[in-house]
């Protein structure tokens, strides 16, 4: 019972942070509509079966309302499974017009790596065994499509069918994404060779400033990537630019916010004009 009302505490403290912040105002987007916006994020995550929470997605939409305006550049969704998340993600693309951009193969996995096929969580006493089609949502891409349409905003969506390694370099090429402008990113993939597939196309296409948010920040193979020197000077030609959020999550169970993410920055011009840390010791 004492658990309970603290989740209801801190869900409604969630609510209330969200709509309280200046996020949103640069569009024209006050309080009253956030508080609207959020009621029916939650509500939405009940019709429509989600793997990730209505907190993570509040969160991130919290994220692309602080986006400033004159920033161009369109939003991408990577694994969608039903299509919870690209509801109230679609939602908050058109309070502040922007594309959505959704990419699965809405049939599940690819078919994962034998170095991949198993992963423990840490802190746990179970592991996730992923297997092809893993995911598969409810009536494919048809079914995504009705659930936004029922309960989001589907004219600011477009939807790119297939498997990362196949769609999203040719995404670009195609002129989806013009000039390679991407300034949000939400990557729901579970395999570390899938993460890898989103971040060496979509990485060089955001903009500064802009965030990479991963829901697998408890997984060791995943957060590692971004970590992995070799990797990103081989594929993506910079240093890795760490990651916001990894661990396990302690207070997952009551929070539910166990998600991650990861900033692009210039290191270049940083060091040209940025200002040096000073230590302060003793404080």
């Amino acid at each position: 019972m004492r658990l309970m009302n603290f989740q209801w505490i801190r869900n409604a403290s969630l609510v209330a942070l969200f709509f309280m912040k200046k996020s949103g105002k640069e569009y024209g987007i006050g309080k009253l509509k956030k508080l609207r916006l959020a009621l029916d994020v939650i509500k939405n995550n009940k019709k429509v079966h989600s793997l990730s929470h209505w907190q993570q997605q509040l969160a991130m939409i919290d994220q692309i309302f602080k986006i400033p305006k004159a920033l161009d550049g369109y939003v991408v969704e990577c694994g969608c499974f039903n299509g919870a998340s690209t509801v109230n993600l679609s939602l908050a693309c058109a309070m502040v017009k922007r594309s959505l951009i959704v990419c699965d193969s809405f049939e599940g996995l690819p078919d994962p790596g034998k170095s991949e096929k198993f992963e423990v969580r840490a802190g746990s006493k179970d592991y996730y065994s992923w297997e092809k089609n893993d995911f598969a949502a409810l009536g494919g891409l048809n079914g995504v499509k009705k659930n936004v349409s029922t309960y989001g905003n589907i004219y600011v969506c477009e939807f790119v069918k297939g498997y990362f390694e196949n769609t999203l370099k040719p995404l670009e090429e195609g002129g989806k994404i013009p000039e390679g402008k991407v300034v949000f990113v939400f990557e729901d993939a579970d395999l570390v060779s899938s993460v890898k597939d989103c971040l060496v196309n979509l990485w060089p296409k955001m903009q500064d400033g802009c965030r990479f948010y991963s829901h697998e920040p408890w997984s060791t193979g995943v957060v590692s990537i971004f970590y992995d020197k070799a990797f990103w000077n081989e594929k993506i030609g910079q240093d890795p630019p760490g990651f916001f959020g990894s661990g396990c999550g302690i207070c997952e169970g009551i929070s539910k916010l166990s998600i991650g993410y990861s900033e692009k920055f210039d290191k270049d011009k940083i060091l040209a004009s940025g200002q040096k840390r000073l230590y302060e010791w003793g404080r």
